[in-house]
């Protein structure tokens, strides 16, 4: 599996960290409450290193949730967004108490906030890295099972996976975030290449 070096981690943590940023400034704005984001943690590990998050985060709780959206064009993939059972209770409550509503559903909330979350971010994520992409319609899958987490769908075709780890806080609430971009080893090198473009143009 190729790795980035040093230099390509750094630059792809500032990107993530912009891109992240304004993805979070989105949600703050539809929550109507003042957020701040920890710097995020950037690491390339392989599929079944994936799995094994993905068994953890069941393992530790009842369940956990994916919102996934798949992307093509300059590089293609799957972007998904992994949310533990607690920060999608309380997120979920929040925004209930927030439409000052109990009708709407739970499911629909964490798809919609999944939505923002990978949207926002990896259009300001391509824009910054001057690629075009397409993204399609969102899905939500609730694992509860660690069965659940080695049969969630499509983890098997992809060679290398971007773990992003950050903590978004509200006043009132935490919400554990963890996004991970799925791609290809082709996707994987115009990545590398695009990095190693951007760190040439920098200044000495």
């Amino acid at each position: 599996m190729q790795q980035l070096g040093e230099d390509q981690i750094d630059c792809l943590g500032e990107l993530i960290n912009v891109a992240y940023g304004k993805a979070t400034a989105r949600v703050a704005d539809i929550m109507g409450a003042f957020a701040t984001m920890r710097p995020p943690q950037i690491a390339v590990i392989d599929r079944d290193h994936f799995r094994q998050l993905l068994q953890q985060a069941c393992a530790l709780s009842t369940s956990c949730y994916l919102a996934r959206q798949s992307f093509m064009g300059d590089f293609s993939g799957e972007v998904v967004f992994l949310l533990d059972e607690a920060s999608a209770t309380n997120i979920t409550a929040y925004l209930q108490s927030q439409l000052d509503s109990d009708d709407s559903d739970d499911a629909d909330l964490l798809l919609e906030l999944g939505n923002i979350v990978t949207a926002a971010m990896m259009n300001e994520l391509c824009a910054q890295m001057d690629a075009r992409v397409t993204l399609s319609e969102p899905e939500l899958h609730r694992l509860s099972l660690l069965s659940d987490a080695n049969r969630s769908a499509s983890i098997g075709v992809f060679d290398h996976v971007i773990k992003i780890e950050t903590l978004i806080e509200f006043a009132e609430q935490q919400i554990q975030g963890r996004i991970f971009i799925l791609t290809h080893g082709q996707s994987f090198e115009w990545i590398r290449r695009t990095l190693n473009r951007m760190l040439d143009g920098l200044p000495n």
